[in-house]
């Protein structure tokens, strides 16, 4: 068995849960004891895991389940949660709207569905590049600034409310968002707008850190410049929104991405900049599982945590291995063996394996 289909494997048999006629990724520990779920982010890594895979049957179940939670807007609701019946019902914190990253990956896994099955469900009764490119119109007319032209955080951000001038960078799915320009043609013109407002926000935040490349977990609208900047204090989440944190720490791997199926030079610079950065904070770890990079840092490069974690040294293996840094991709992957394991962490581990092995 291959690294790949160990991994894999072990993925699947962890999160992989069934839930009335469809499946969905349980993404909490069960040590915690705590009534939710899943959420949509899960839901869509779920899809792009499955689909990369080749598993037809995990991806209907998915399937399945994502149809069952779709808000009134055709987007999923962002999580779930057990009530006393133990029949799943939306979770506390607005659960009944979306988060845009989810319908995001989700979307993208559905033309990629396409391409490669046509059809699904057992009787070929699931079309799904209809269903891609219903979802797709919702994503464009719920959860994308119509002046901008930049991911908006949910379908809850309304004109007016602070959130409508957010955006979180970890939605910056370029390469979910190149898939939709080539496919959902109706719209093609204001998908290659996405992607290239997209592409002016991260050579901008690059301008601001040249050091580090690193990029805030939220970017706020400035009104008079009309450019987003980082975040100043708690926007939505915590004090640490304006950081390079837990949303951020996607960003290296979802441009990555993108460049590594285009060779987009707009973004290589920042690429290259931020493979400097982590190359230089890998040299200080300890071995054993005990990787320099660790779980959060200021944009300047200054560390806010003293642990390291899966989420955030996966996306940098990722960068490591486009840019054909040996030595440093050799090293980070003897730490990344040592790591303790989590949904969140593991499932991007899997999802950056899967897009260096496995083209789109």
């Amino acid at each position: 068995m291959s690294f790949v289909e160990q991994n894999y494997v072990t993925w699947r048999t962890k999160y992989l849960r069934s839930y009335q006629d469809g499946l969905y990724i349980y993404y909490k520990e069960q040590s915690e004891g705590l009534s939710e779920m899943t959420c949509s982010e899960a839901h869509g890594y779920g899809m792009l895991i499955s689909v990369s895979k080749n598993n037809q049957q995990d991806f209907d179940g998915l399937y399945r389940y994502f149809t069952r939670f779709r808000n009134r807007k055709g987007l999923m609701q962002w999580q779930q949660k057990t009530a006393r019946g133990g029949q799943f019902v939306p979770g506390d914190e607005g659960g009944e709207n979306c988060a845009t990253d989810g319908d995001v990956d989700i979307c993208t896994a559905l033309f990629v569905a396409a391409k490669k099955w046509g059809r699904g469900g057992a009787n070929g009764e699931i079309d799904y590049r209809q269903a891609a490119v219903e979802l797709a119109g919702c994503i464009y007319h719920h959860c994308i600034h119509p002046q901008t032209h930049m991911p908006l955080i949910g379908d809850w951000a309304d004109p007016g409310d602070d959130a409508y001038l957010l955006t979180r960078p970890s939605d910056f799915i370029l390469a979910g968002y190149l898939i939709f320009y080539y496919e959902d043609t109706q719209r093609q013109q204001q998908w290659g707008d996405v992607i290239n407002a997209i592409i002016n926000s991260i050579q901008q935040q690059h301008s601001l850190n040249p050091q580090t490349g690193l990029i805030a977990d939220f970017l706020k609208l400035d009104s008079r410049s009309g450019t987003y900047q980082p975040a100043r204090g708690k926007v939505l989440e915590s004090k640490h929104d304006g950081d390079y944190n837990w949303n951020s720490c996607r960003v290296p791997w979802r441009i990555g991405h993108y460049y590594m199926l285009t060779r987009d030079e707009r973004v290589r610079p920042i690429l290259e900049t931020q493979a400097h950065f982590f190359a230089q904070q890998l040299a200080r770890g300890g071995g054993g599982g005990d990787c320099g990079i660790k779980a959060g840092y200021r944009l300047n490069g200054q560390c806010i945590a003293d642990y390291t974690d899966m989420a955030f040294v996966a996306p940098a293996c990722f960068l490591f291995w486009l840019l054909g840094w040996q030595q440093q991709l050799t090293q980070i992957m003897g730490d990344m063996r040592e790591m303790e394991q989590t949904y969140f962490g593991e499932s991007i581990g899997m999802l950056c394996m899967l897009n260096a092995n496995v083209p789109l």
